[in-house]
């Protein structure tokens, strides 16, 4: 049981992505906090206690990318920032997207796993978090419009960075 808490733990940020958008309105910011903490102990709980894999690491970077774009797009449709800055604020996200349907169509997921979590990345879903957490505390305002501006430049940086070394990884030469 010990060494499926990480796993709960992201199965967990899954069901709260799942009840933000029907939640009321002020609940978001303690929903928001939760997803987060989890975000955080699952990797510091599998890390502490040896129980990172392959699997798991999928899991909670699926979850990750499910609960922040249902985050986002909760709070953007609740008129805190305009739902046009989706894409510049998820480009890490989409372009991880796209490089898992390539290594699903090539059968490739070798490549994927070669790739791992990055500092740009985990600076990118940190401004996030910040993102929709000040958005909700402060609405409105240089404060929001500051976050948004981090939020896109992290996520920007984080896609190059990932979006460089899958192209390493997959233009490698084989053998």
């Amino acid at each position: 049981m010990l060494s499926q808490i990480p796993n709960i733990l992201s199965l967990l940020r899954i069901g709260l992505g799942l009840l933000l958008p029907f939640a009321p309105q002020s609940w978001w910011l303690a929903l928001i906090i939760a997803g987060g903490l989890t975000d955080f102990l699952d990797g510091w709980v599998a890390r502490r206690w040896h129980l990172t894999s392959w699997q798991g690491a999928l899991l909670d970077g699926f979850a990750d990318k499910f609960f922040m774009l249902i985050a986002l797009v909760t709070v953007a449709r609740g008129g805190y920032f305009s739902l046009l800055w989706l894409p510049p604020i998820l480009a890490r996200d989409i372009l991880v997207l796209f490089a898992a349907l390539h290594g699903l169509y090539h059968r490739s997921w070798e490549t994927f796993k070669r790739v791992p979590a990055r500092i740009p990345g985990k600076v990118t879903t940190a401004g996030q978090f910040l993102l929709l957490a000040v958005a909700l505390v402060w609405p409105g305002g240089l404060l929001v419009a500051f976050f948004l501006a981090l939020a896109v430049a992290a996520s920007l940086l984080a896609a190059f960075d990932y979006g460089r070394l899958f192209y390493l990884e997959v233009t490698a030469p084989k053998g």
